[in-house]
């Protein structure tokens, strides 16, 4: 179980260190942006947690879903199925 403390104090750390390294900013609290800290300490702390075959399904099954960003002049289907094949592979 992960403990709500150890993520926010990274993701709190990480947005102070933003306006620390731009002093013209005034440091306002916006939602959507610690928003976007507070997401990627909470996918570090679960990326922690896991195993290096987790963690390669991981990064598979995101780059499986960013392919269908790619532009229609790019065959994805190769790679698709070269990425599928793998996360078959780890998940057996």
């Amino acid at each position: 179980m992960l403990d709500r403390s150890e993520i926010i104090r990274p993701a709190w750390v990480k947005w102070n260190a933003h306006f620390t390294a731009r002093p013209h900013l005034v440091p306002k609290l916006n939602r959507a942006d610690f928003g976007f800290y507070l997401a990627a300490a909470w996918h570090e702390a679960k990326a922690a947690q896991m195993t290096a075959p987790e963690r390669r399904a991981d990064r598979i099954t995101v780059e499986i879903d960013r392919l269908k960003y790619q532009s229609l002049r790019v065959n994805i289907e190769p790679r698709r199925r070269q990425l599928e094949t793998e996360l078959a592979a780890l998940a057996g």
